[in-house]
């Protein structure tokens, strides 16, 4: 909402993580083609995280994308809503006038009915606070907008993917493969909208898929040239480098597991499928202890690692927006205040075992304490 025109931008979307305020930011800033230069904001955590006394505490990350287009950010004081009138009045109006009454197919089609309701409805109506039409008190208020940087704000996603023993890497419970060969590697992953791409160490791209739309699990995306086909000479060669990789040692497995073992390509790819729980430091040492043992199976280095490696926590294995998100829904999820009658019993429970003790002597000091 533009405060001297009350012209407004409108749009829904599912989530209100990061990444999308800011994608939704920059939409907006491109559909006014300017900005503000003061952005007023109710202390939504993308923007605000805590506060220093009356200080608010800016999401440092929020930050570097308001010194991109170079606005001043302003947080709302808590619990005075007389700030932000001319923000939250105007959903009524939007219920009123664009939801009510209306059904929608999908959220593009509420969408692209948001976007007619504007431009036909809400830009030309008379506003009853400064008499006019909105769309003619933009033309006076345009030129006092910030202009838009040469390059828009890149909110797209960037994060570490290990590759699994199918040739994928895993993005919000789907998978998309890369090339065969990249089995068992960290891989830098970048996420927008609508696609995902997957770069390798020296950072070219390696992958591109569409992503699956929100609200689908368990898919998989898997491009036939990404596969090793049926060149099983090209497949020994392949996963003979990537053991190679861990010294001596690993590539002694790898050749004691292809004699030892009938499927022995298939379970090397599965042991090297372990890097996506275990660290790299730990695989080279459960190779090595099974190497000294003659185990040579993907079951004896599971099982050693098992016993003597800690598995990734949850947390190395998230993201930072994905770590935001599950805090914000922590913080989110309601407690209930527990009454003070329950903490009297507590006090008056501790108030009987002080007394029992008084007058005791407490005997010497114990040295190990």
């Amino acid at each position: 909402m533009l405060s001297y025109s009350r012209r407004q931008y409108l749009r829904f979307v599912e989530s209100q993580d990061f990444t999308t305020t800011i994608r939704e930011h920059v939409r907006a800033f491109e559909y006014f083609q300017g900005l503000a230069a003061t952005c007023l904001y109710d202390n939504m955590k993308v923007a605000v995280t805590s506060y220093d006394g009356d200080q608010p505490i800016y999401n440092t990350r929020f930050l570097a994308f308001a010194t991109h287009y170079g606005f001043r950010p302003w947080a709302c004081r808590p619990h005075r809503p007389q700030t932000k009138g001319k923000v939250e009045r105007p959903f009524q109006y939007v219920e009123t006038n664009l939801l009510n009454g209306r059904t929608f197919t999908s959220l593009e089609h509420l969408n692209e009915m948001a976007m007619r309701w504007l431009a036909e409805t809400a830009d030309v109506r008379i506003h009853r606070e400064t008499k006019r039409r909105p769309i003619d008190l933009f033309e006076e208020e345009k030129p006092h907008l910030l202009g838009l940087p040469a390059q828009p704000y890149d909110t797209a996603q960037v994060f570490y993917r290990t590759v699994d023993a199918d040739g994928h890497i895993a993005y919000q419970q789907n998978f998309y493969s890369v090339p065969w060969q990249r089995i068992g590697e960290l891989l830098p992953v970048r996420v927008t909208e609508k696609e995902l791409t997957v770069y390798g160490p020296d950072v070219k791209e390696i992958a591109r898929h569409e992503l699956y739309p929100s609200g689908i699990t368990a898919q998989k995306r898997s491009l036939p040239a990404h596969s090793p086909g049926r060149d099983h000479l090209q497949k020994r060669e392949l996963l003979q480098q990537r053991f190679a990789e861990f010294g001596p040692e690993g590539v002694r497995f790898f050749d004691e597991l292809l004699r030892a073992r009938r499927n022995g390509k298939d379970e090397a790819a599965r042991v090297l499928g372990l890097l996506t729980v275990y660290r790299r430091e730990d695989l080279a040492r459960a190779l090595e202890r099974a190497g000294r043992y003659r185990a040579f199976s993907w079951s004896a280095v599971e099982r050693i690692l098992a016993a003597q490696a800690k598995p990734r926590s949850a947390m190395e294995a998230l993201t930072i927006e994905a770590r935001e998100q599950l805090h914000q829904m922590l913080r989110q999820i309601p407690l209930d205040a527990r009454p003070t009658a329950e903490y009297q019993a507590l006090l008056e429970k501790t108030t009987e075992g002080d007394a029992s003790h008084e007058g005791e002597d407490d005997g010497p000091d114990d040295p190990t304490t």
